[in-house]
């Protein structure tokens, strides 16, 4: 039997290229009907206002947001960003507005349903000079990870292609899936990236790189 997991919640801020950029934005107030199955544990130093204020920014500094995939505890604060350009799989946009019943509970509408600016990508894309977007579906049907190069090493956050270290390490995909055959590819994908040191969403043991 399967042991609980507190999973980490936990968006990047990328500062460079002129830009800043953030990479999911967390979970937001949950409506009342999925409090009863979802606690989300956050202190006020958590909440995504005050990280961002550890780095002077406010939501307003940020100028591009990118979605890994459309799942409630990815886009959670969307709103927030209004002049942020939010970059999403086309198809991931598109399913999330009508999912079919087996992944219905994964999205909340008016979580990405906003007025924000959204630019829809299909396949790989390049964000700026060192940040570039790679699909890795299966988990959902748009999933993207990002890779961020410095100097001669890659750092990729996988998002929920691989939510915590051994589904790199032992080839583990997560339980919530729209296709595990695409999902498997996708963990065989990022493992053939050169140089990389990988970033785990959802991993309550990396906190720091």
């Amino acid at each position: 039997m399967g042991q609980p997991y507190d999973a980490a919640l936990k968006p990047l801020l990328i500062i460079g290229d002129g830009h800043n950029i953030l990479v999911d934005t967390g979970i937001g107030e949950l409506p009342e009907k999925y409090r009863q199955f979802y606690t989300v544990k956050r202190k006020p130093e958590h909440n995504l206002k005050a990280q961002l204020a550890q780095h002077n920014l406010n939501p307003e500094d940020i100028d591009i947001v990118i979605n890994t995939h459309l799942h409630f505890d990815h886009c959670g604060n969307n709103a927030l960003f209004k002049n942020a350009t939010i970059i999403v799989q086309d198809n991931e946009f598109k399913y999330a507005q009508q999912p079919e019943r087996f992944q219905e509970a994964a999205y909340i509408k008016e979580f990405f349903d906003t007025r924000a600016s959204y630019q829809l990508v299909e396949g790989e894309s390049k964000i700026t000079d060192n940040v570039s977007a790679l699909p890795t579906p299966g988990h959902s049907i748009g999933h993207q990870s990002v890779v961020i190069k410095a100097r001669e090493a890659n750092y990729v956050y996988c998002g929920d292609a691989a939510p915590i270290r051994e589904s790199l390490e032992k080839r583990n995909i997560p339980g919530v899936l729209y296709s595990s055959h695409e999902a498997f590819k996708s963990i065989d994908r990022l493992k053939t990236i050169n140089n990389a040191t990988y970033i785990y969403s959802h991993d309550n043991e990396q906190l720091t790189l």
